[in-house]
């Protein structure tokens, strides 16, 4: 399961550690305080006691209560317990006493993890006329940490709801309703609540946190949404393109039905440049379809770099992968023997894709200069055949040699064509790619 984000935890231990310190403070401005020692200045313990507007409690009962919140401090809950129970058993009890009892008791159980217990004392506590909005809204926050912890993520909801209905707005709070939404399997509410927190936070011009989308991606394919996930993943590479998301997102492209088998080598060399090769059938089948298509130095260049990533490892000389390497090798070598003289010959004729073709070889040569030229020779020619797949060649050649500005621009030409299936994707990551190159 993915792991909660550090500022939900942070979030609930605030809010809990709020509901404590107001129930300190109510017993302060009620005009209950410990009784003065030979240290302590004369009135300290009465210094709200002038305001009529605040309920009060009864000396009786509130130096009880304040004992239990001093002995709570110093972690001794049993010499606690014994000053709550000596409140319980006092009759004719104010509602605002009982309010303040029910707050200790609530700390009480949350110090021995009794949460049903806290639960109960806090919902008691969390209503009452004497309450200011902000600290009703405190309340409630510090109800949801309670059942968020003890992982009724249910009831978590329900008095998030609450809490957003008294006003309150904490952001942390929106994430923690999405979390329980995720945490209780609902995840097409859980999609909902994430899209909602997403779009406030890049609205504001912020960057949303990778593990809200890595949750919003994993709850939009937990229903099947795949345009949902997709556009998560695409999401994740854009603010956070680490080699892992490049690779979820490669994916997904890789499984998209009807893929063109012509665009399969195109793809590979996205996924060269955005999430690596990562394993040996990666770079044999790269390898593989390299030399199908007549770019046999492309492929022995990319069994090279599996070989010197330690991936490929050569075996017996009957091996499929030694068979491979020796094919690729023997047609690269044929390929640069000729290389000049099919140059020329390519020139002569009034398609430009042979010099498109002979200009990559230069490029995979090491000639950059002149594998470039002539490529964009051969494109400006004009070229017959899929002369939009050949155009993501150059754009992978342009990525290669950071050459942004031309790789956007042929891709913008490509811009809104679907045809062949999985162009259009290739387009928008190359474009992804190079706005974090």
């Amino acid at each position: 399961m993915i792991q909660e984000h550090r500022s939900i935890s942070r979030a609930l231990g605030c809010a809990a550690l709020l509901a404590a310190s107001l129930m300190q403070q109510s017993l302060a401005q009620s005009g209950v305080a410990p009784q003065p020692t030979a240290s302590s200045p004369a009135g300290a313990s009465s210094a709200a006691a002038g305001s009529e507007a605040v309920p009060t409690v009864r000396p009786a009962i509130g130096n009880l209560l304040l004992d239990a919140q001093r002995l709570l401090g110093e972690k001794q809950t049993k010499e606690a317990a014994e000053k709550i129970a000596a409140v319980e058993v006092m009759a004719d009890r104010t509602p605002y006493e009982s309010h303040i009892l029910a707050r200790v008791k609530g700390a009480l159980a949350t110090a021995l993890g009794d949460a049903e217990l806290a639960v109960q004392q806090y919902e008691l506590a969390s209503q009452g006329p004497w309450l200011k909005q902000p600290d009703k809204v405190a309340r409630l926050q510090g109800i949801v940490a309670i059942y968020y912890n003890a992982k009724n993520y249910a009831k978590a909801i329900e008095w998030i709801e609450k809490y957003q209905q008294a006003g309150g707005d904490d952001p942390a709070m929106r994430m923690v309703l999405a979390q329980s939404y995720y945490l209780k399997a609902d995840y097409a509410n859980a999609a909902k609540a994430l899209d909602v927190e997403i779009g406030a936070t890049i609205s504001a011009g912020k960057v949303p946190v990778e593990m809200q989308l890595k949750l919003l991606l994993d709850s939009r394919s937990r229903v099947k949404d795949e345009a949902g996930s997709v556009k998560a993943a695409e999401a994740l590479v854009q603010y956070y393109p680490s080699q892992a998301n490049w690779r979820s997102l490669m994916a997904r492209l890789w499984a998209k039905p009807r893929l063109a088998s012509r665009l399969q080598l195109d793809v590979f060399r996205l996924q060269m440049a955005t999430a690596g090769l990562a394993d040996e059938t990666d770079y044999t089948e790269m390898a593989a379809l390299a030399l199908q298509e007549g770019s046999a130095i492309e492929a022995s260049k990319v069994l090279e770099q599996g070989y010197a990533a330690g991936v490929l490892v050569a075996g017996d000389k009957f091996g499929e992968l030694r068979r491979l390497t020796d094919k690729a090798g023997k047609s690269a070598a044929e390929d640069q023997a000729t290389l000049e003289k099919d140059i020329a010959r390519a020139r002569t004729l009034t398609d430009g894709l042979a010099m498109f073709n002979y200009g990559f070889n230069l490029f995979q040569l090491g000639q950059a200069d002149r594998g470039v030229a002539l490529m964009e020779q051969g494109l400006a020619k004009g070229i017959a055949r899929n002369s939009d797949v050949v155009k993501l060649r150059l754009v992978a050649v342009y990525a290669k040699l950071n050459q942004r500005d031309k790789a956007s621009e042929l891709l913008a030409s490509l811009a809104g064509k679907s045809e062949p299936v999985g162009l259009e994707e290739c387009v928008r990551y190359w474009q992804l790619f190079l706005r974090r190159a």
